[in-house]
């Protein structure tokens, strides 16, 4: 009985190392990035202690993300190259096509963002990338063809009296911009204005505030 004890907690003794490293390992990684010691973090994420902690996928994202925040844009591009050649799960293909996407989004490249649409697509279907494909038409290439699918899914979420949580705010805000932004290459102010309205109250304090109202300056 005694034997049958040590083994157990010696079980459970070495069930506990991997969560314990990787939240030592965890804790290095935010603070090094926290303090912009970048050096440092990139030591953290190729230690041994990281390496049994996390994937390589992991790791490689926590440097994608620290080529990120140092603007290192070349070094981003080979690594989403280098990281699209990995072997592992769609899921986890898809997660770096979404992010790829959002990155190129913010930088407005067109093309780059078109590229990685397509990569979520080989990896996960055309369902997949239904919304990339929104937001890529909208904001990138400024098409107006998808103004009845953003209210129907602004309608989906909001009847448009009921009082909005801080959690739905920003999103009811951002479909009535996506809405109000189509209506605005049309030059048809009047349906703009009927979402940019209320969109500039849900969207007050980010970015699309501001471009609502240098849109409401032209149109």
């Amino acid at each position: 009985m005694k034997n049958l004890l040590i083994i157990l907690l010696f079980v459970v003794i070495l069930a506990c190392i991997p969560l314990v490293m990787r939240k030592l390992s965890w804790n290095k990684i935010v603070k090094a990035l926290e303090k912009e010691d970048f050096n440092k973090y990139y030591k953290s994420i190729d230690s041994f202690m990281c390496k049994v902690s996390y994937s390589a996928f992991d790791r490689e994202n926590m440097r994608l993300s620290g080529y990120m925040s140092e603007g290192r844009k070349d070094d981003v591009e080979n690594q989403f190259a280098m990281m699209k050649n990995m072997r592992v799960k769609a899921k986890y293909k898809i997660a770096l096509g979404n992010r790829g996407f959002y990155y190129y989004l913010e930088q407005g490249r067109a093309k780059k963002a078109r590229d990685m649409i397509d990569f979520v697509k080989a990896n996960g279907g055309e369902n997949v990338c239904r919304d990339l494909e929104m937001q890529y038409s909208i904001l990138l290439k400024k098409e107006s063809k998808y103004i009845d699918e953003v209210k129907q899914k602004l309608e989906a979420l909001w009847d448009g009296k009921t009082p909005l949580g801080d959690d739905k705010k920003m999103i009811v805000g951002t479909f009535e911009y996506l809405i109000g932004l189509q209506y605005s290459y049309e030059n048809d102010r009047e349906n703009m204005m009927k979402y940019f309205t209320p969109a500039l109250e849900h969207c007050k304090g980010t970015p699309y505030e501001d471009n609502i109202h240098e849109i409401m300056k032209r149109v």
